[in-house]
């Protein structure tokens, strides 16, 4: 079902492509957006008729999601807006903000969902047990489970913060609802009111989540350290380079999926003519930003001498258009 729908909105696999990963993310806000809206209604109705606040206060878990799918809709659109003046490095970062207030609306809901759970359980109220309330948490650990799916798959695809955060949401809700269920059924069958308690797990479920959620990407706002992986990975690139012997100085800094931006100092020949190392040098720079999308600075550092130079000179910069590297022996 979820292909169609890429089918159908994005009409495209290539999600290195930020126009199409920005639709696709935008399609799973919509379809939270949607499920989230129909299961708050169904719960909220159910709950009040039944007494249960465990799943009144699952409906408004299901409530807040729709402001984090509202969140991830908008999220995904201001982060696709190219650079301008004053932010010379693009809005990539607008999907950490959004994420950000995904896991700070999460918090939020949990502490709110802890409040009427520990007044029910000093003032509890019997549940009344109907049929339909357990087709509709059934059916509500499915939708979920579907949420869960899609979410994680678009966190895999498109490596979106802000889906990760949502897929976690997701199975959090598919563990609350479950635990509802279980309250229900344990009352029909020992009389034994066990709603508040319930409630207070739901709520420590949701807070936990939240908190993660929030102090994950306040992390990389305030400037993560980009992976061993990626920068041993960069270190191996730049190496490649010819006559380049050494690099240190490397720092990079993230401003979005794949819009990493660097400088790093390269250690190379103390006697080899300046244009031919200008050129290796952007050969490297473009190296790295076709096979990881970094754009990069490169300062060079002569630290060594060659056994046996060969200064190739020009008069004029332009003859280097024409001129083929490997005919070059330096």
């Amino acid at each position: 079902m979820f292909n169609f729908f890429i089918d159908k909105y994005v009409k495209s696999r290539d999600f290195e492509c930020k126009q199409n990963r920005d639709k696709l993310i935008r399609l799973t806000g919509i379809m939270g957006l949607f499920i989230n809206f129909l299961l708050f209604i169904m719960k909220f109705v159910i709950g009040l008729i039944t007494h249960s606040i465990s799943v009144v206060s699952d409906s408004w878990n299901n409530l807040s999601d729709c402001l984090t799918s509202i969140i991830t809709i908008y999220g995904s659109i201001l982060s696709g807006k190219p650079a301008d003046k004053d932010h010379p490095y693009g809005h990539g970062r607008t999907e950490y903000v959004a994420t950000l207030m995904v896991g700070l609306f999460v918090t939020v809901v949990g502490l709110q969902l802890l409040k009427s759970s520990l007044e029910n359980i000093f003032n509890p109220e019997d549940i009344i047990f109907k049929p339909v309330t357990i087709v509709i948490l059934i059916v509500s650990i499915l939708l979920k489970i579907y949420m869960y799916s899609y979410n994680k798959k678009t966190e895999n695809m498109s490596k979106s913060t802000l889906n990760r955060g949502v897929a976690i949401d997701a199975l959090n809700d598919v563990i609350a609802t479950s635990i509802v269920l279980f309250s229900i059924i344990f009352f029909e069958f020992t009389n034994i009111n066990i709603d508040g308690y319930v409630g207070v797990v739901i709520s420590i479920l949701v807070i936990k989540s939240g908190v993660e959620i929030f102090f994950d990407m306040g992390t990389v706002l305030l400037g993560k350290k980009i992976s061993d992986k990626t920068m041993d990975k960069v270190i191996e690139i730049i190496l490649k380079g010819k006559y380049i012997v050494g690099v240190h100085n490397i720092q990079l800094h993230e401003y979005g999926r794949r819009k990493v931006y660097g400088s790093c100092h390269v250690e190379v020949p103390a006697n080899i003519d300046v244009y031919s190392m200008h050129k290796i040098i952007n050969e490297v720079e473009m190296d790295l930003y076709n096979q990881m999308g970094i754009i990069i600075n490169i300062h060079i550092d002569p630290t060594y001498i060659l056994d046996k130079p060969c200064f190739y000179c020009v008069e004029d910069p332009k003859e280097l258009e024409d001129i083929d590297m490997d005919d070059i022996n330096l």
